[in-house]
């Protein structure tokens, strides 16, 4: 039978306990594998047998029939449960026809209506999973499939491959926090059905999950419109769940390959910005940063700050914050920072004795800049592990 022994089971329970007689739901075998009596799951049931042989429309044993039956029958209603015009099952009530067959009929349309809702699920579940291979041999691949094949798969799947697409990707900023828990992953999904509730207002929008993270493959559309779209998915996000969104998208290239690529590196250097969103084609030192190993930029870090102990190096990168945020000005940089404008001189002068470098002089801010870049790339590492 189409439908599975546990929704079969909660079925003849619900109506069982309203009719108070017993219910019976078999397989297209005539095995019983429901039942308001557990003694009978599992048994051969004759007259479900017979209406599924000779294709009956419904079989009332009467009190003479189940008197004279050998094995013993018991009186009541036993009827067709159909889908695509076959008979899969038979459900039968205990009774007399005229108390049970309208309960039998409910529960024959029950059935059913279950029955055809699991098949399209899982219709739509496969529908799924072949767009997901596909797409992930579109985006993910290394060009494995000639493109004549990837072309032909797609417009099978109703996808064109040749209209031209931007690439983000999104995901909760601590999403690695969530991703080992039941809870976390209840937050993860809601957040990412939130996402997709926006996107795919636009019909043409595909989706594809990575990892915890969403691949969106939008329409054609300028950076000005990917912003727009990424912060209004941000605060929507924080807005509901008081989360922050994490979101890098491409720079524009005509490889849908390649714009993951893009996307990709884009919301991983989204971690260490403050608005945690990032697009490609504005990635400047962030971008060429990536390259460099976790070890190299420990050891660039230690060579600038080593007059300073590990607990005194925060309030310093804080003081680098506020300056590079305030462009340099000094009384923005105070204002910033709570402070006086005289305080704040006195902290450079102090920076540049313990360094050696002057943050004031562009080609010593650029070491500072670097610096902090590292500093914050592996301050947001340690808090994914």
């Amino acid at each position: 039978m189409l439908l599975a022994a546990r929704q079969a089971q909660n079925i003849v329970e619900d109506i069982g306990a309203i009719v108070r007689q017993n219910i019976n739901m078999m397989d297209g075998d005539g095995v019983i594998i429901a039942s308001t009596d557990p003694t009978r799951l599992g048994n051969f049931h004759e007259g479900a047998k017979r209406i599924i042989d000779e294709g009956l429309t419904e079989l009332y044993v009467t009190p003479d029939v189940a008197e004279r039956a050998m094995p013993p029958m018991r009186v009541g209603i036993n009827l067709p449960i159909t889908y695509d015009h076959r008979i899969v099952g038979v459900v039968g009530i205990t009774g007399e026809y005229e108390q049970v067959i309208g309960y039998g009929q409910i529960v024959k349309k029950m059935t059913e209506i279950l029955i055809r809702e699991q098949v399209q699920e899982e219709a739509r579940r496969l529908d799924l999973r072949v767009t997901s291979r596909f797409l992930e041999e579109w985006v993910l691949g290394a060009g494995i499939l000639r493109p004549a094949l990837l072309a032909e798969r797609g417009r099978q799947l109703g996808i064109d491959i040749r209209r031209p697409r931007r690439v983000m990707v999104v995901s909760l900023d601590d999403v690695e926090d969530h991703i080992d828990s039941l809870a976390g992953q209840e937050l993860i999904e809601q957040v990412e059905n939130a996402v997709l509730d926006i996107v795919r207002r636009d019909s043409t929008t595909l989706v594809l999950r990575n990892a915890a993270r969403q691949i969106l493959l939008l329409g054609e559309a300028d950076n000005n419109c990917l912003l727009a779209l990424a912060k209004k998915l941000a605060t929507m996000v924080q807005s509901r769940f008081q989360k922050t969104l994490r979101v890098g998208f491409d720079g524009m290239s005509g490889n849908i390959h390649e714009a993951y690529g893009q996307a990709d590196r884009a919301w991983r250097t989204a971690a260490s910005l403050p608005a945690r969103i990032a697009g490609f084609g504005e990635l400047d030192l962030e971008f060429f940063l990536q390259e460099i190993s976790t070890q190299t930029k420990f050891d660039y870090i230690e060579k600038i700050f080593r007059a300073y102990a590990a607990t005194e190096r925060e309030p310093v990168m804080e003081l680098l914050r506020a300056y590079f945020a305030a462009g340099g000005s000094l009384k923005r940089t105070a204002d910033r920072l709570f402070i006086h404008k005289n305080t704040l001189q006195y902290k450079l002068r102090r920076l540049e004795q313990m360094t050696g470098y002057d943050v004031r002089q562009p080609r010593h801010a650029a070491v500072f800049a670097m610096a902090l870049q590292f500093y914050d790339e592996m301050r947001q590492e340690e808090k994914a592990w």
